[in-house]
């Protein structure tokens, strides 16, 4: 479906500019540890919300065209990129807490985010480990997954926390599921 697939690309697109220029805006530096979006936008959520729907929504609909594209189909899975995204909106809801103490609404935020970060990477990885023997590159792309969820573990411990650590690991799956999808990289074929 060429429609389906243009809406895909544009989604993923959109999200990825956007959530590589949001974390620059209104002065902010991305790599300090008062840098972080839900700092940022504590008092401009309408912005941290269009982050939300954008990421996560872009990252949903390409993960369920990469289900289609392998003729796979659970309403499990779709149930965890369901619960990705209501997660991401609870991170939103959440916004505008104080960081001086582990009060409620902070610790409910950091849950949340946790959540989030589960249950974006956890239908794609789960994906291929289930039909690892059933496509010769999903040991790669399982291993893939995992350095880009590294990648966040890095940044946290080299930089501490940071926007960085929400902008990179994000934008490169993006790029993943993109290559995946929309390149000739990764074969197209039914899992039987």
């Amino acid at each position: 479906n060429s429609a389906l697939k243009i809406t895909c690309i544009i989604s993923i697109a959109v999200a990825f500019v956007y959530g590589l220029v949001l974390p620059f805006c209104w002065g902010n530096n991305p790599a300090s540890e008062l840098g972080t979006l839900s700092l940022l936008c504590e008092n401009r959520k309408i912005w941290f919300w269009l982050w939300g729907i954008l990421i996560s929504g872009g990252i949903i609909m390409n993960t369920q065209y990469m289900y289609r594209k392998f003729s796979f189909r659970s309403k499990f899975y779709d149930i965890l990129c369901a619960l990705g995204f209501i997660s991401v909106c609870v991170v939103a809801l959440t916004l505008g807490h104080s960081i001086e103490d582990w009060n409620p609404k902070r610790i409910a935020h950091w849950v949340a985010t946790g959540i989030f970060i589960t249950f974006t990477l956890l239908p794609i990885v789960l994906f291929f480990i289930r039909n690892r023997k059933k496509h010769p590159q999903f040991n790669k792309l399982t291993l893939c997954a995992f350095m880009i969820l590294a990648t966040f573990l890095v940044i946290f411990a080299v930089v501490g926390k940071s926007s960085l650590m929400e902008m990179i690991p994000i934008a490169l799956m993006q790029i993943f599921l993109f290559v995946i999808n929309f390149t000739p990289v990764v074969k197209e074929q039914e899992l039987k």
